[in-house]
């Protein structure tokens, strides 16, 4: 087989490999796993902050080693701490374990982020066909719906049957993704003209960033969006069950949400073509906090299911968007390290978000702190409007 030939056959291994990992039954219950555990919101939220903290620790010089050592490499290893994640839930019984648990599923997530996406695009740029990033990412979440769905609505009556069942499956199906991911092979990239320090490479993609407006500009609105939809998919489970949906519905309504996602980031290339960023990132940020408003002023379970299944149309608009316009403006040897310097600043404002949102949602309910966020989104909203649009 020819070189181009090997390098061809990760794109299908890594559609493969993605798919066996989202055979995810316990995401749609693994808070309600924990409330059943007797953890409380502010508990389930101090589990957030230590996942924090450690993706803090180790995104970016995770991302760094992507660079400098290759994305294969990086990528087994965060497929090991997800492995060890799941292996460890099972046999938790301790407040400690969770917090274990919680370490390994950063950890699995720090060596990830960025470095599949580098690794995916060095792929197409040794084929010549790195103008089909957007087209080719985005059908990764064709791929996924399968396993997706499967997982999602199958997951309330496993969890019914036995609470641990659904995270047995799912370690069952990682452990096939890690053997696909050992059989692929690394692009060439660009690396580092000279060696340097984490920190100094830490430093110097700080400043290329702050240094440059477009990169400024999207690292903002990043942060705001982020805000908004990752906090939403963390603390959907308990919203929904704060509102009473029986928990057979909350995989289906995960599936619906994952479906939709998949559709607006397949949709993202053809739209991209019609509108600028500007107006994409726009409709993204006001119809997430519009959706946020509903949410918290909703007391129908059957509406507040529907506005937090519908937040995956800006997601799914934003996941490729947001990715595509960032590689028009960063380099290859960068190109995994920016990608984590923007999870990291992501991750420490949620330093400071998740305890706010598990005390105040212990003492009311998850209402208060959606409210909040939906009022600092309409801020960002006004200023995007006026003036943000124009730096993107």
């Amino acid at each position: 087989m020819s070189s181009n030939q090997q390098i061809k056959s990760n794109i299908w291994k890594y559609y493969l490999a993605t798919s066996l990992a989202y055979f995810s039954f316990y995401t749609p219950i693994i808070r309600l796993f924990y409330l059943a555990q007797d953890l409380t919101i502010f508990k389930i939220a101090i589990l957030g902050i230590v996942w924090t903290i450690v993706k803090m620790f180790l995104e970016v010089p995770s991302s760094i080693l992507a660079d400098k050592w290759g994305r294969k490499k990086v990528m087994i290893i965060s497929s090991i701490f997800a492995i060890l994640q799941l292996a460890t839930i099972l046999y938790a019984t301790e407040y400690w374990h969770f917090i274990l648990v919680s370490i390994w599923s950063a950890a699995s997530f720090a060596f990830l982020s960025g470095t599949d996406i580098a690794f995916f695009y060095d792929t197409l740029k040794v084929l010549k066909k790195e103008e089909q990033f957007d087209k080719l990412w985005a059908r990764q979440e064709i791929y996924q719906q399968i396993p997706l769905i499967i997982s999602f609505i199958s997951s309330g009556f496993l969890y019914n049957f036995s609470p641990l069942l659904p995270f047995q499956l799912s370690l069952i199906f990682l452990v096939l993704s890690f053997l696909v991911t050992l059989t692929l092979i690394e692009p060439k990239y660009h690396k580092p003209s000279e060696e340097v320090s984490v920190f100094s490479h830490f430093k110097q993609s700080a400043q290329f960033i702050f240094e440059n407006p477009y990169l400024k500009s999207i690292l903002l609105f990043t942060i705001l969006f982020s805000l908004g939809s990752d906090l939403s998919y963390g603390y959907g489970q308990i919203y929904l069950k704060q509102l009473a949906l029986p928990i057979v519905l909350f995989g289906i309504a995960y599936t619906f949400k994952s479906l939709l996602a998949t559709v607006a980031a397949n949709f993202t290339p053809s739209l991209r073509r019609r509108f600028s960023y500007r107006g994409l990132f726009g409709f993204q940020i006001i119809t997430i906090t519009l959706l946020f408003y509903v949410m918290v002023l909703t007391k129908s379970y059957l509406i507040g299911a529907i506005c937090f299944i519908l937040i995956a149309i800006p997601h799914g608009f934003f996941g490729i968007s947001k990715s595509s316009y960032m590689h028009e403006h960063i380099k290859s040897h960068q190109r995994a390290t920016i990608e984590s310097m923007f999870s990291f600043f992501i991750a420490l404002i949620f330093l400071f978000v998740e305890p706010i949102t598990g005390y105040l949602a212990d003492i009311y309910t998850l209402k208060l702190p959606f409210l909040l966020v939906a009022i600092t989104m309409s801020v960002y909203c006004i200023y995007y409007l006026f003036y943000g649009h124009k730096r993107i």
